[in-house]
């Protein structure tokens, strides 16, 4: 998962920022919480701490995101 990044929209030229970012936003959340199906199911040591880092992640990217496309509304809004 990389940083959302407003210069990198080759094939998303059309859309305005705030959606870019909120698609990535989404795409990177729900990684995560394959993510932490995956712990959940790989018998590996402390899988349910590790789901819930995951979990814990996706959270943070999406209230992340929020905060960005709204203080990125705040900046192109006319006047």
């Amino acid at each position: 998962m990389a940083a959302p990044s407003l210069e990198d929209t080759t094939s998303n030229r059309d859309r305005d920022p705030v959606s870019i970012l909120r698609a990535r936003a989404l795409a990177d959340a729900r990684q995560l919480r394959l993510l932490a199906c995956v712990a959940l199911r790989d018998g590996a040591p402390r899988a349910d701490l590790r789901a819930a880092n995951a979990r814990a992640a996706a959270r943070s990217v999406l209230a992340h995101a929020r905060r960005l496309s709204r203080l990125t509304v705040l900046e192109h809004t006319p006047g």
